[in-house]
């Protein structure tokens, strides 16, 4: 009652303030886009005294988007993946929806959108646009990002400071109405050579019981070195430890040259959850887990390096990357089927070249 009291009064305050505003009409696209990656891949797979070789082409994104405005006052985004199979039923096809928003800009500082969003977590691996992550943390991997929901939104006067108050389904909810929510406030913000995304987050994973997050990144550029770093902590009231138990730590830093035509880089990660025991495996029920993302006795380390080239000068339209890449998996611990599984002691070696194009068929 009380989630449904506090989205009524939202609602009115905004009907109430639109009631005073004369909208002007000016439809206007600003960005129309189609996006597609094709990748060729090599993995080297070990464990035991098993070894298996995978390789082959496929096309990892193909992706739709349009952003703009319907009046002075209002503004939407949709951003469509065209390429996943599965787009038999509506819910099929919204589940494949990215975010589908529209908002009102209220003030030059403050606004509220509402529709399908992405969930407002911090650092940077998690913000980037999954076509320019080519190897990542595993925590970057079972994030279900994307659900419906409220975003209230305020600038500094400024304009380098943004702050965003989300009320969303949770990542834990799946697609059906389960009652499970998501409590999020995030911060956005432009200096010259930092750019952090933090936030701090409640998922609800059963009733009345949340996961807390904190999410700390920041991107960094100096001339043309450029990179960033991530710390994610996750944690319940129940837990012992509630700093490092259950975290994702990764980085990235890379430098540019031959006129920004060219960049090298080198990125790696750590994923753990040492927070709960094998007591709460032994279940095989997932209701007394605290971390629905990184299942407990998880530990997995990664590490690689890659080039990228932007033929286009000036603009990365047109990328070229190929990279080599480790995955040390310890442990990995996935629930399929009502039981929990374990993948041990799993070395994997992956090379890939990867042909990204974006058709920008209006950009402003």
């Amino acid at each position: 009652m009380k989630k449904f009291l506090f989205l009524a009064a939202l609602a009115m305050f905004a009907l109430t303030s639109f009631s005073q505003e004369k909208e002007k009409t000016g439809f206007q696209i600003s960005n129309l886009a189609l996006e597609v990656r094709a990748d060729f891949d090599y993995y080297n797979m070990k464990q035991d005294a098993d070894a298996t070789d995978i390789s082959g082409f496929s096309g990892k994104y193909l992706n739709f988007k349009i952003a703009g405005n319907i009046t002075d006052r209002f503004f939407y985004a949709y951003h469509q993946r065209l390429n996943l199979k599965g787009l038999d039923t509506a819910s099929d096809f919204f589940s494949k929806t990215d975010y589908m928003y529209l908002g009102w800009q209220a003030t030059e500082w403050f606004a509220l959108s509402a529709g399908k969003q992405v969930v407002a977590m911090g650092g940077i691996e998690y913000d980037l646009a999954p076509i320019d992550v080519y190897f990542h943390t595993e925590f970057w991997n079972t994030v279900a990002c994307y659900q419906f929901g409220v975003n209230a939104i305020f600038k500094t006067r400024d304009k380098k400071n943004t702050f965003t108050a989300q009320f969303t389904n949770s990542p834990f909810g799946g697609e059906g109405l389960s009652g499970l929510y998501n409590y999020s406030a995030h911060w956005r913000a432009d200096y010259k050579h930092f750019g952090p995304v933090c936030s701090v987050n409640f998922y609800e994973y059963s009733d009345g019981k949340f996961l807390n997050v904190i999410a700390l990144g920041t991107a960094f550029s100096f001339g043309p070195v450029y990179g960033y770093v991530d710390y994610t902590n996750r944690a319940s009231s129940g837990q012992k430890n509630l700093l490092f138990d259950d975290m994702t730590i990764d980085g990235r830093m890379g430098v540019y040259f031959l006129k920004d035509k060219m960049s090298v880089y080198v990125k790696g990660g750590y994923d753990v959850n040492k927070a709960q025991g094998e007591e709460v495996l032994a279940s095989n029920s997932l209701d007394e887990v605290y971390d629905h993302f990184i299942l407990p006795g998880t530990d997995i380390t990664f590490y690689g390096g890659g080039v990228e080239f932007f033929p286009m000068k000036g603009r990365q339209d047109v990328r070229l990357n190929a990279f080599f890449a480790v995955n040390d998996t310890r442990c990995l611990t996935e629930y399929r089927d009502g039981i929990f599984c374990f993948t041990k002691d799993k070395l994997t070696y992956q090379a890939n070249v990867s042909l990204t194009w974006r058709i920008n068929f209006i950009k402003r």
